[in-house]
């Protein structure tokens, strides 16, 4: 590809801009960001060629189009892409769900020419903005490519390879399917973070518990630091799924506070042998990264 628009210059569109720099990928990135501010880093950090005020400039010519931006957003943004989208122009994303997602954006595209195909670069952080953003966030990671049928097989090819191309190791499900999973690997884990954050840091204590919380506290509740804009549109973008994994979490909740409430130590203990047993499976045998 010669020439690549990123839209939206947040944490995950300038590690983009980063990696396809230093990794020599294309011929020019170009980028959209709203705020002067966001323009002017971007430049001076040289994560992009040229970065521009008016979506659909900054996409004039692009052979690819990611959008950036949290996932209620990029409808919206897609429709004001479109007027600079060339015909056969790929487009893509890095929302974390999809089945809604992939219905609002292929509607704004409707007779451009465009063609999108929804991404997933499992490769967050609960740190925000360009500030954050680094030129490795996408090495190694698992990036899921969503494919329904009605995409040209060369479109997939072709977006799968620009992930690898920043080092992305590519997954390819259907967009259902990737909600379901992700609401079990990644949307259950931040309502549980948020949850025990918010649990030990109820009635504005943490003036008198903060200095004891350790590694522990920290570790479970990271995530829980990120965006409420991002997560919210996540969340709500992925309602039922969601839901029925906090119904299985309330199962298990319910049953371990039963057990302790009535003494049954032997099923407490098992609890927590079976907790350990799961985490040191999924980190072991599936995820590329060693940890969870």
């Amino acid at each position: 590809m010669k020439k690549i628009a990123i839209l939206g210059l947040g944490l995950m569109g300038g590690a983009l801009g980063l990696a396809l720099k230093a990794r020599g990928g294309c011929q020019a990135v170009t980028a959209y960001a709203r705020r002067e501010a966001t323009r002017l880093e971007a430049l001076r950090l040289k994560a992009v060629d040229a970065v521009f005020s008016d979506p659909a400039e900054a996409v004039q010519g692009a052979d690819l189009a990611i959008l950036c931006v949290p996932v209620f957003s990029m409808q919206a943004l897609a429709a004001a892409a479109r007027p600079g989208l060339k015909p056969g122009c790929l487009v893509t994303d890095v929302g974390s769900t999809k089945a809604l997602l992939t219905e609002q954006i292929r509607l704004s595209l409707r007779g451009s020419g465009a063609v999108f195909v929804g991404s997933h670069p499992i490769a967050g952080s609960e740190q925000q903005g360009l500030e954050a953003a680094r030129a490795d966030l996408y090495a190694g990671a698992v990036t899921i490519i969503t494919r329904d049928g009605s995409e040209p097989p060369d479109a997939l090819e072709r977006v799968s390879q620009f992930w690898r191309g920043v080092g992305s190791v590519v997954r390819v499900m259907a967009p259902a399917e990737h909600d379901r999973i992700m609401a079990r690997t990644s949307h259950l884990p931040h309502v549980a973070a948020a949850l025990v954050a918010a649990t030990v840091g109820r009635e504005q204590a943490a003036a008198q518990v903060g200095a004891f919380c350790g590694p522990g506290f920290r570790d479970v509740t990271r995530v829980a630091e990120g965006s409420p804009d991002v997560w919210m549109d996540i969340l709500q973008s992925n309602r039922p799924a969601v839901a029925a994994e906090l119904r299985q979490l309330k199962i298990r909740l319910e049953a371990v506070l039963a057990a302790l409430e009535g003494g049954d130590d032997d099923a407490v203990r098992q609890f927590l042998e079976e907790g350990r047993a799961a985490r040191r499976a999924l980190r072991d045998k599936h995820n590329l990264r060693g940890e969870v």
